[in-house]
């Protein structure tokens, strides 16, 4: 610095169009009639708040170049990985200020590399959420690669842990947070895409206090299922644990459960660990201790949704994003109200507050191997208010089943779906104590009516043709599972033909319930609507229509010897999880 001139330095500033001619001048008469040398003239114009110190220590050092990014002017770093560097800019001709994201220079002929930024920039540009930080434009140029992004005033969720005595976040602001990143994983879910990479430092609280998630970099796409994205160790381990398929989409539920422990808690349910080994052992899942016992204090409101969302059988979690924020936005009116009753049940006590009187139905097994048609069956069979339980593996469902303590009332095989396997499995619930008595009803399409010959059907046992409204797949479970709630429906019938009033029966005890019996008792109607089937001859009706079609001599199921999914298979080589090194961005 010492050998440049002043007039070299405002040449050198005017040719960069860092300072025009003005503020020049203004710096210049800052020493009034002292003189004054280039070094003292950069410490004048930072002290004006005209140039930053990222920039003044570059002009410093000599250097020329690395002072934009396109049309947008540096003016420091915000934060630095290891795949990137982020620095907060100016657009140097509107003003508005934005963060841009800059590739490593070590990655720049790297093109695995490359192409993973540019498709994370693809994706932030096709997102738009509040709770996203949204992209708006990337460029590649023969030195650098660099998105263009929302700038967030404020601090890393991480940061602002640190800065809460004991590392706890105060309950109503923890849920609102929560529930704004969940809302943020919700929009990108329905669209087919994953996060990836669930951590503190990957979200951003903005002065407002709304909550921004970061880096979809690590994120999984259903429509790029051979894309070799890297992934954050604690998802390989999770998955691996769980002998679920990587890139399982409840797993970033998981950790969004883990963030929300924290917070509320102020301690890491899964502990802080570098070492890599020690961050793949399974066993810091299954010893996380229940959140009520590390901090009392916790509403059971919210005690409840945690520990859904870290269920270790992913099964019993929360199936999407969309199903833990509707729980998460019932919690945070309840808290705002302050209805909390801890001595409620919390799981009836959240539905309840979406449907009042909500009776305990039974829980649905459903082997459905369709992703939109899982979720088409658990959405209607809660708003029913029964318990869905989905699995597309048909061993699986079974070695579920075979537990004593599976809580299963009823299973739903759709061969539509998963094939001859859905007749092999409906048949194999014979072959156990346990399981032969538990309901069951097999889902058989136009060209699948034959399969039903071979398929062993009783009273409870049956095999349905397709297609068939909900309606009356929802009012048949329930007759079949909850018979006790349809008692009493001949001798309501003989009543109401004697034209003599009759009360619905006792045990439909919640108006839900009620509605339910009432429609099931309801005398036959000559209407072709779905909705005025009768039901109390549905089952005999639909059996019969499946053996009129299936008019020929028994056979054995044939039922291809498909080998079961190996759980381990993705898990042979670590190396393709990459450790995060939890760094801030």
């Amino acid at each position: 610095m010492s050998e440049l001139s002043v007039d070299d330095l405002t040449q050198r500033l005017l040719s960069l169009d860092l300072l025009d001619m003005g503020k020049i001048r203004d710096v210049e008469n800052s020493f009034g009639s002292q003189n004054f040398t280039a070094e003292q003239f950069l410490q004048s114009a930072q002290r004006l708040g005209y140039l930053t110190k990222y920039q003044v220590e570059r002009l410093a050092s000599g250097e020329t170049t690395g002072f934009y990014y396109g049309d947008y002017r540096i003016q420091y770093m915000i934060g630095s990985g290891s795949f990137a560097r982020v620095f907060r800019c100016v657009h140097k001709t509107t003003g508005k200020v934005v963060a841009v994201k800059v590739l490593r220079a070590r990655f720049r002929e790297d093109k695995t590399a490359i192409d993973e930024f540019t498709r994370e920039a693809e994706l932030g540009v096709e997102l738009r959420h509040p709770n996203v930080a949204a992209v708006y434009e990337s460029k590649s140029t023969k030195y650098d690669h660099y998105m263009v992004m929302d700038f967030i005033e404020g601090r890393t969720l991480r940061e602002e842990v640190k800065a809460q005595k004991n590392g706890i976040v105060e309950p109503k602001r923890a849920t609102r947070i929560v529930t704004d990143v969940c809302s943020a994983l919700d929009y990108a879910f329905k669209r087919g895409y994953q996060h990836r990479d669930m951590k503190l430092s990957n979200i951003m609280l903005s002065s407002s206090g709304k909550a921004v998630l970061l880096d979809f970099g690590l994120l999984a796409d259903d429509n790029n299922s051979n894309w070799k994205n890297q992934r954050a160790i604690e998802y390989a381990a999770l998955e691996r644990t769980t002998r679920v398929r990587r890139d399982d989409k409840r797993s970033d539920v998981y950790f969004l459960g883990a963030i929300f422990y924290q917070l509320l808690t102020g301690v890491a349910p899964l502990g802080e660990i570098k070492e890599r080994a020690k961050r793949l052992d399974s066993a810091r899942f299954r010893n996380v201790r229940p959140i009520r016992d590390v901090a009392p204090f916790v509403p059971r409101v919210l005690a409840f949704i945690v520990e859904k969302a870290m269920k270790l059988d992913p099964e019993e979690r929360y199936q999407s994003p969309g199903a833990m924020l509707a729980d998460l936005e019932i919690a945070v009116k309840k808290l705002e109200s302050g209805e909390i009753d801890e001595e409620v049940n919390v799981q009836t006590s959240l539905a309840a507050s979406a449907k009042k009187e909500r009776v305990n139905l039974p829980t649905v097994l459903i082997v459905e191997a369709n992703v939109e048609l899982q979720n088409t069956f658990r959405q209607s069979f809660k708003n029913a208010g029964f318990r869905a339980l989905v699995i597309s593996n048909v061993d699986r469902a079974i070695e579920r089943l075979d537990d004593p303590d599976s809580g299963v009332g009823a299973v739903l095989f759709n061969a539509q779906t998963i094939g001859k396997r859905a007749v092999e499995g409906f048949n194999r619930l014979l072959d156990s104590p346990t399981t032969r008595d538990i309901p069951a009803v097999l889902l058989l399409d136009e060209t699948q009516v034959k399969w039903a010959a071979a398929a062993k059907r009783s009273k409870t046992r049956l095999a349905v043709g397709m297609p068939i409204a909900m309606k009356r797949l929802l009012l048949l479970l329930l007759k079949l599972s909850s018979p006790q709630l349809f008692e009493g429906n001949a001798e309501e019938k003989k009543a109401e033909k004697a034209e003599t009033p009759v009360a619905a029966p006792a045990e439909a005890k919640t108006t839900e319930a009620k509605e339910v019996a009432s429609e099931a008792a309801e005398e036959p109607k000559t209407s072709a609507d779905e909705s005025d089937f009768p039901v109390d001859d549905f089952d005999a009706a639909l059996d019969a229509a499946v053996d009129a079609l299936t008019a020929t001599p028994p056979v054995e199921p044939e039922v291809a010897d498909e080998p079961a999914d190996d759980y381990y298979a993705d898990y042979e080589d670590y190396e393709d999880y990459e450790s995060d090194g939890d760094e801030e961005k």
